[in-house]
């Protein structure tokens, strides 16, 4: 079922029938917990629960006693009413904060559900602040990105997703979009006429919406950094110390470290986080041509590994064998190029472009650092708040740009259809038009109180 979710309709949408209550917090025992109650009901379920709760007098905090299911008080906690439309979710809404035993928390909320309201589903209370036009779908998702964050760059960018820099820009595509169809429907009618249009126009309106397109689909791979880390694979020969810069940037002993080659043979994974950026780091095998079936494995993995990367440091040891060449930088992709074991080097100097470095010493490993983070958050912080973060937002993207590469302005009647399919993707994509499937997709990874 085709439904609209971002234009002020009714939160029946989202089971708006029924009043709902979860707690908003996370599970367990703390010092406060908070309760959310949404619905048509909220303000009687309210009253049954917290007898001094006014809706009246909305948008006030105050403290109240907060009664069981048998009318008995279980605690005293905050109460906030907030009466339609001005709350989170457009609806009737009641908010309590009470000391966070998880007894008492069950039993306010059993409280509630016996006076008439049911348990929550995960991201129901998003899914009807989108369906009553409080939130769009693509700030809803920034909801939801914004609790998950781990990272100062998945904070900005969720928070700058949710001031609504991404939806203006998927708004604008939009409204260029709409443009170019209503230029080309014009075309039809003039050429009914008799009237010559100039095919240039409309190639020109044509190529300016492949380009906004573009641009968004651009930057999907940043927002996949964002959002899963940017893959860095450390690449070098053996003993360059690889597993020893590993451990370092980890900050922990995840890889074994042993002056003997070969010692890693396959790639060694962990995340970590940089000056706010997230990071899946790799370590790999050495890169040699001798060694045993394993360790050409390795070896095939880690080439394998580079090239899938999104940044390499490409290690090669000063101190190491005299006239030995540097190894080969893997095409395709961004490399830091490193000279390791700099205390070992006898006053050899690198060469120019390589970044001297000693994990012993710690010699360069701050520039690193900083180089590691300047290669990875360049691209983000250029980009500001309209990165295209979700798996969901590329796909609608790509059909979109599809269907404007059939468009030609000679044939107009074949590029209006074109075109409206991929205002049609833009409206999927903003929520103006959305299954169920894409919704129950979005909205499982919410939490309940949400």
């Amino acid at each position: 079922m085709a439904t609209a979710s971002s234009s002020g309709l009714s939160s029946d949408l989202a089971g708006g029938a029924d009043t709902i209550v979860a707690r908003a917090t996370p599970a367990g025992r703390g010092a406060l917990a908070m309760i959310r109650i949404s619905g048509s009901a909220a303000a009687e379920i309210a009253g049954v629960v917290c007898p001094a709760a006014d809706f009246s007098s909305g948008w006030r905090a105050s403290l109240a006693a907060l009664l069981d299911s048998t009318g008995r008080v279980l605690d005293h906690g905050v109460v906030i009413p907030y009466p339609a439309p001005r709350s989170y979710t457009g609806e009737d809404m009641f908010e309590v904060t009470v000391h966070g035993a998880p007894y008492l928390v069950e039993g306010l909320i059993d409280a509630c559900v016996t006076a008439g309201a049911r348990r929550a589903q995960p991201g129901e209370f998003t899914r009807r602040a989108v369906a009553n036009g409080k939130l769009d779908l693509v700030q809803a998702e920034a909801i939801r990105d914004l609790v998950a964050a781990e990272t100062a760059w998945q904070l900005r960018n969720a928070r700058e997703q949710l001031a609504g820099a991404l939806s203006e820009a998927f708004g604008g595509l939009r409204k260029e979009l709409v443009d170019l169809l209503a230029a080309l429907e014009a075309s039809l009618d003039y050429e009914a006429q008799g009237v010559e249009v100039p095919q240039e126009d409309l190639a020109e309106k044509i190529a300016s919406c492949r380009g906004a397109v573009g641009r968004l689909v651009s930057t999907a791979g940043a927002g996949q950094r964002i959002r899963d880390g940017a893959g860095v694979v450390i690449l070098g020969p053996p003993n360059a110390g690889k597993s020893t810069l590993f451990n370092l940037l980890c900050g922990t002993e995840r890889a074994i470290v042993s002056p003997h080659p070969g010692t890693t043979r396959d790639v060694i994974e962990a995340e970590i986080d940089i000056d706010g950026v997230r990071m899946v780091l790799r370590d790999t095998a050495g890169l040699r041509a001798e060694g045993d079936r394993v360790e050409s494995e390795g070896h095939r993995r880690a080439v394998g590994a580079a090239a899938a990367a999104d940044l390499v440091i490409l290690m090669w040891p000063l101190g190491g064998a005299r006239g030995e060449d540097p190894p080969d930088a893997p095409s395709g992709v961004a490399v830091i190029p490193v000279r390791s074991k700099a205390d070992l080097g006898d006053h050899e100097t690198a060469p120019a472009g390589w970044l001297a470095v000693s994990c012993h010493t710690g010699q360069g490993i701050d520039r690193l650092r900083a180089r590691l983070a300047e290669a990875v958050a360049g691209e983000i912080s250029d980009l500001g708040g309209a990165v295209a973060i979700a798996a969901r937002h590329r796909r609608s993207l790509e059909c979109a740009a599809r269907d404007l590469d059939g468009c030609d302005p000679r044939h107009p009647e074949l590029a209006t259809e074109h075109v409206r399919w991929a205002v049609r993707s833009v409206d999927e994509l903003i929520g103006d038009i959305c299954t169920e499937d894409v919704l129950d997709a979005i909205y499982r990874d919410f939490c309940v109180g949400k």
